[in-house]
């Protein structure tokens, strides 16, 4: 019978070790050092171009053990002031971290090293999506020459020109797209106007084999078609 009662008690101190020991680890966790990042809360919505408010917003802690370099892309609670009142440039629904990148701001004017200068070539919208192309793409353009004069109609009034061969000359960085230096998003975010969205700025480069010669072509070729049929094509980022 004693033994019975030793084995009990020996289960029931094991038990209450256990609780304690749980105990005094859920103590050590919430002492734990934490730092706080701004979140957008559950079932919370801030679509692109819309300001963040402050209900919107919730504190999420992450043990600083954990964190690493999370400081340098998420915004940290402590800076909310900052936050609140500005527009994100992409959709949100909590729960999610806000990031730097969700509020980054247009860039004010175009940035030149020595060396570069900027050409405007005037394209054809109806060829190509503007809002898909933004700043930093590299694309070539596609110049359709005259060639044999026709008729639409036997005997209209003036002649016609058939379409020539299509002659691609590039490729060119994109500096801006009318008078965006960022992407649509970004634009859209910031409320900035978009204007002369059929007007693309390239980059000559002297420091880029052929750039400058390819972009005197171009403008000479320009000319002679009188900055007609002029289409885009833009290259994929992957190398």
């Amino acid at each position: 019978m004693k033994g019975i009662h030793g084995l009990i008690a020996a289960v029931g101190l094991g038990i209450a070790g256990a609780l304690l020991n749980w105990a005094y680890l859920a103590g050590r966790a919430s002492q734990e050092e934490t730092v706080a990042f701004v979140g957008i809360k559950k079932d919370v919505t801030v679509n692109s171009g819309e300001m963040i408010r402050d209900e919107d917003i919730v504190p999420v802690r992450i043990p600083l053990r954990l964190v690493g370099n999370l400081r340098d892309f998420a915004m940290l609670y402590e800076a909310k002031g900052s936050v609140v009142g500005q527009r994100v440039c992409r959709n949100m629904t909590g729960e999610c971290l806000l990031l730097r990148d969700d509020l980054t701001t247009p860039p004010q004017k175009l940035d030149l090293d020595k060396g570069e200068d900027a050409m405007w070539i005037p394209v054809d919208t109806r060829a190509f999506v503007p809002s898909l192309i933004k700043p930093g793409d590299m694309v070539s353009f596609l110049i359709s020459r005259a060639s044999t004069p026709i008729r639409a109609v036997p005997g209209g009034p003036g002649p016609e020109t058939d379409a020539g061969p299509v002659e691609t000359i590039g490729p060119f960085k994109v500096l801006t797209v009318g008078n965006r230096l960022g992407s649509a998003e970004v634009a859209g975010a910031a409320r900035t106007p978009q204007l002369q969205q059929n007007v693309l700025t390239i980059r000559v480069s002297d420091h880029v084999a052929g750039e400058r010669q390819r972009a005197e072509r171009l403008w000479s070729i320009l000319q002679e078609t009188n900055f007609r049929n002029i289409g885009v094509k833009l290259h994929s980022g992957k190398k």
